[in-house]
């Protein structure tokens, strides 16, 4: 089967509403279109995405257009979940600084999730995605960052798990082999976002 990871589309981090799961602002908006645009003639059988809003409405654009629902997976969710306040990794960069070295010394402990519970619903996210379906289909999942990168690691035997700057509305190929392992065809695909510009 194909596997095709979508980290979700630029979120609104000043959104005062739903802080800790902000919407998409119109770029990220812009990406899911982009996204949808890119995937809708890949014979996409099915649509799965994590249960944060900014996963939900980067899936919308390609649900309608292949008239699909959506099937939210809690295991796709963000470390990030029971924050007080969505911060991107790029955000946390740019601003540099104790903050910054924190995340870097344990991403997945400073969004505020334990690190072997975490990696370990993700991947456990990924097997019943993956396993449950045969080599003809191909699934979409809308996801975010450390997930993406927690599945890389697993595909490609790395010891980190932040080997990745994964792009907003990025798409990540993989494809699971006979022995249940899994092959990554592609990593952090932008390109689809300048048809959009």
């Amino acid at each position: 089967m194909r596997l095709i990871l979508v980290r979700h589309g630029r979120p609104n981090e000043i959104d005062s509403e739903t802080p800790s799961d902000p919407s998409l602002n119109t770029d990220g908006w812009r990406q899911a279109r982009a996204v949808s645009k890119l995937l809708a003639t890949e014979g996409v059988t099915r649509i799965v995405a994590s249960p944060m809003l900014r996963a939900q409405q980067t899936a919308q654009p390609l649900a309608e257009r292949l008239g699909l629902g959506i099937d939210t997976v809690e295991g796709w969710a963000e470390a990030d979940r029971g924050a007080h306040r969505y911060r991107s990794t790029e955000t946390l960069r740019a601003e540099g600084g104790e903050a910054w070295q924190k995340f870097l010394a344990d991403p997945i402990r400073y969004l505020g999730a334990d690190p072997e519970t975490f990696r370990a619903g993700v991947l456990a996210a990924l097997h019943a995605t993956a396993w449950a379906y045969d080599r003809a289909e191909r699934v979409v999942v809308f996801t975010h960052g450390m997930p993406v990168n927690i599945v890389l690691a697993h595909a490609l035997g790395l010891d980190s798990i932040t080997n990745f700057l994964v792009g907003y509305g990025s798409v990540t190929r993989l494809r699971r082999r006979e022995n249940g392992g899994y092959g990554v065809s592609s990593v952090n695909e932008t390109a689809h976002h300048r048809s959009e510009d």
